[in-house]
């Protein structure tokens, strides 16, 4: 995957899933000085480039290079031939604020934060709309207030190799490990009018279904009843108050069982919903014993307390409720393999000028890259809500060009890569944007087809010593439309996947998944080494910084990436 914005990976974003780019292997850095001077005549006149071949190279040099797991400064993605490059270091972002589909930046625990912290719990609406039709009642059940604080943590320790095979060909391997952490604390407030809990149908199905059958005997009683007394005298008050009462029972039974089945939650013993529901039993109650029959002798079964943050961690984690789920809390995560990457670059040109006694004045190289993502990583846990996983285990193809030019103590980079994102199938938990819980009904195996992605990055730089340089980037990566859709068995042969419990169309998922990024950010590079020509390798060590600054899409981690490792070169044949 190219980028997880989940919020994500990110990610998603995330992933991003959830605007995950952000922490992704970015690709090989930029060099800005070159180790190797062209192979050129060095009494060569000097070289005079057009207005129209510098945009050209400049455009160019802003094209599309690998991902790798370093940011870091500028290192040239083409090799000597027999040089070979180890790289190996350290990336982590973490954030706790996100850019929001329109833009703006806001708290990731937006999605936690209702005014009722009954809403985070999907079927309330239905709730509410069967216990109006049983009691005649529409006043909202609620809770307090809910609010939270939500902190994403990605480290990223990835490992490159780079060979130069041939004197334009350099081709590399990426083995990104990464450890993805949720730190999640979830607040409930108390409030006078609350009024549900957990609906007892999770913890006494047997005592509702009994109360739901008791309903249906009585209601079959009536119903004999007023048979007899219809038989008799249609029009007589007694045959009118026996069907009443039997037509009462009958659509009772029906609309709480809706009720029961509509959410995990329900009115609990001692708040004003679960007093109308009492009373309406009480009323049947009379009812039956007016026509001669034998009254209910119980109540509908209620909550046995109003949800608190225990109570509603104990909501989603019950494994016989409709959710299922790890807690709502801290998540560490393990660490594990990311999505290997695969690359060769070729170099397409390159060129210096010189002055009269030989020294290079400017130096610029363009190459070609393309890198082949490998589906090794897992994409987020649908156990775990707001987890980001490690990559997403999907296939990716890249493909484009580096650029640098060297002047003096100055240097420019650009490089910018597209990246088509293969459709494959992922396991989900079906819900609209902004729905963090959601039901084990709604986990399936959905057909996805990923956005492709574009990634721009701007790089100046200034060498202050022989050994040490500066550099300022600049970060652009946008992403398309993630499209998901029921998955279809084209043999017939697999059993026809049930309706969602909640969220019947998978096309919920599509929101937030196109975003944009942008990010500043500063290096610093030490290098051990002069020209090749007078030592057979060296190493390099670098440390970077990022903020994002801008993006919109939903999940996108608006917070600080820091990276920092170290670059070993050495020659394996051949000589500069």
């Amino acid at each position: 995957m190219l980028y997880q914005l989940s919020y994500s990976r990110v990610n998603q974003a995330e992933n991003v899933d959830e605007g995950a780019g952000w922490c992704q292997d970015t690709g090989p850095a930029f060099v800005i000085f070159p180790d190797r001077i062209p192979n050129l005549p060095r009494n060569m006149p000097s070289m005079r480039i057009s207005p129209t071949l510098c945009s050209l190279g400049f455009v160019l040099c802003a094209a599309l290079a690998p991902s790798d797991a370093r940011a870091q400064s500028l290192i040239d993605p083409v090799l000597a031939p027999g040089e070979f490059r180890l790289s190996g270091g350290g990336a982590m972002l973490s954030w706790r604020d996100r850019f929001g589909i329109d833009g703006e930046r806001e708290p990731v625990a937006t999605d936690l934060t209702r005014e009722s912290a009954a809403d985070l719990i999907p079927g309330l609406s239905g709730l509410t709309t069967a216990l109006d039709a049983l009691l005649d009642d529409s006043s909202p059940l609620r809770l307090g207030a809910s609010s939270a604080v939500v902190s994403h943590n990605e480290v990223r320790v990835p490992i490159r190799l780079d060979v130069g095979v041939l004197d334009r060909l350099t081709v590399g391997v990426t083995v990104p490990v990464v450890r993805s952490t949720l730190e999640t604390d979830l607040r409930i407030a108390s409030a006078a009018d609350a009024g549900v809990g957990e609906n007892p149908a999770i913890s006494e199905g047997s005592a509702v279904t009994g109360f739901l059958d008791l309903l249906t005997t009585r209601s079959g009683e009536a119903s004999a009843l007023a048979a007899q007394r219809c038989g008799l005298d249609p029009q007589s008050p007694e045959c009118a108050a026996a069907t009443l009462l039997a037509d009462d029972l009958g659509a009772g039974a029906l609309t709480l069982e809706e009720a029961y089945q509509a959410s995990a939650l329900f009115p609990a013993q001692g708040t004003a919903a679960g007093d109308a529901l009492v009373a309406w039993a009480a009323a049947l109650d009379a009812s039956l014993a007016a026509e001669g029959l034998s009254p209910l002798g119980g109540t509908p079964p209620l909550a046995s307390a109003v949800l608190d943050e225990a109570g509603l961690q104990s909501v989603v984690t019950n494994p016989l409720g409709p959710f299922g789920a790890a807690p709502l809390e801290s998540f560490g995560g393990l660490w594990g393999l990311g999505d290997v990457e695969v690359r060769a670059a070729v170099r397409l040109a390159e060129g210096a000028r010189f002055d009269s006694t030989g020294t290079a004045e400017m130096l610029w190289s363009v190459a070609a890259v393309g890198t082949v993502r490998l589906p090794t990583g897992a994409a987020d846990s649908t156990g775990v809500f707001l987890d980001r996983g490690r990559d997403d285990g999907q296939l990716d193809l890249e493909a484009g060009v580096f650029g640098s030019l060297a002047m003096g103590r100055l240097g420019l980079a650009a490089r910018a890569f597209y990246t088509r994102q293969q459709p494959g199938s992922v396991d989900r938990r079906i819900a609209p944007y902004g729905q963090v819980i959601s039901g084990r009904g709604d986990v399936a195996t959905l057909d996805w087809d990923p956005g492709d992605g574009f990634r721009l990055e701007i790089e100046p730089a200034l060498r202050v010593a022989p050994a040490l340089s500066v550099a300022a980037s600049y970060l652009y990566v946008s992403r398309g439309s993630d499209t998901y859709t029921q998955a279809t068995d084209p043999t017939g042969l697999l059993p026809t996947r049930p309706a969602s419990q909640y969220y019947p169309d998978a096309s919920v998922l599509d929101t937030g998944t196109e975003f944009s990024l942008q990010g500043l950010g500063g290096s610093i590079t030490y290098r051990s080494r002069g020209l090749p020509e007078t030592a057979n390798g060296g190493f390099e060590v670098f440390l970077r910084m990022r903020q994002a600054i801008a993006g919109s899409g939903g999940r996108v981690p608006a917070g600080v990436r820091g990276e920092f490792g170290l670059r070993l070169v050495r020659r394996l044949w051949g000589s500069y």
